[in-house]
């Protein structure tokens, strides 16, 4: 494992920020699951953006749709022993914690957690292996993503990460492979920016001590 340079890490805090990125620096993995749970029992009630029979609703939100009562943590990529520790963590708030399955919550999921592969400091930019469909849909379809980095995994520049590119698009016939810079963004209608329309309203980095 690279040693971790803290001039990437400042740059790559400091490049998330301009394009509304949260950075959350944790020392730990029990420090960036409480972090997760503590994001989704802060926000407001996720929204049902699609018919959800059975599903408790709660008041109508801003945008006049209703909201789900349960809130719901996406994590399909942690490991059997941080999962059991999240999903502890969410059952003493009441929350869900799901690991696959996220087809069967298409109207809404109020946090999402991913791994990222590598970041890059000059766009705050996080590779993902988004190969299985269960962790395409965590960064799409959660109203907040959330990227789980190690700083060591911060690279300079796009060029530096190209190698790593090459051999993941050459490790199989075909990959997903999913590049993150900041939350969901469009200027499309009358060129007037707007935040969250197609994917999460909000993208946390957490990045994590070696």
């Amino acid at each position: 494992m690279p040693p971790v340079n803290q001039e990437l890490v400042e740059a790559f805090a400091a490049k998330a920020a301009a394009v509304s990125a949260v950075v959350q620096e944790v020392p730990t993995m029990a420090a960036a699951l409480q972090y997760v749970v503590d994001v989704c029992a802060s926000k407001a009630p996720s929204e049902l953006l699609a018919d959800a029979p059975g599903v408790a609703q709660g008041p109508l939100s801003p945008n006049n749709v209703p909201t789900r009562v349960q809130r719901v943590v996406a994590a399909p990529e942690l490991n059997d022993a941080d999962f059991a520790a999240l999903a502890a963590a969410c059952e003493e708030k009441g929350f869900l914690c799901i690991r696959e399955g996220l087809r069967n919550y298409l109207a809404g999921i109020d946090v999402g957690l991913s791994t990222g592969i590598v970041g890059v400091a000059a766009s705050a930019t996080c590779l993902l292996d988004t190969d299985k469909e269960d962790v395409r849909l965590t960064g799409m379809i959660s109203e907040v993503s959330m990227i789980l980095l190690r700083k060591s995994d911060i690279y300079p520049d796009l060029p530096s990460i190209a190698q790593i590119l090459r051999e993941r698009m050459s490790s199989a016939p075909a990959t997903y492979t999913t590049m993150v810079t900041g939350p969901s963004r469009t200027a499309d209608i009358e060129r007037v920016a707007a935040v969250g329309v197609h994917g999460p309203l909000e993208l946390h980095i957490i990045l994590l001590e070696d």
